[in-house]
């Protein structure tokens, strides 16, 4: 079973949006936050992706 990456890069986006503080806690939290984001996004984004499948459609006959 593989990682969904995009799930959980939303539920650490999600968590982002809940850290409201202003204060140094709240800050490091948004930067340790950041970190994981870019870290999840950069594994999402170079994971070797599977053949596209090639669908055949059969041509129309030309004319009206």
């Amino acid at each position: 079973m593989q990682t969904d990456y995009a799930a959980v890069r939303q539920y650490l986006e999600g968590a982002w949006l809940h850290v409201q503080g202003e204060d140094d806690l709240a800050h490091q939290l948004r930067e340790a936050l950041d970190y994981l984001i870019e870290t999840v996004a950069t594994a999402e984004c170079s994971r070797p992706r599977r053949p596209a499948e090639i669908l055949h459609f059969p041509k129309r006959a030309s004319g009206s």
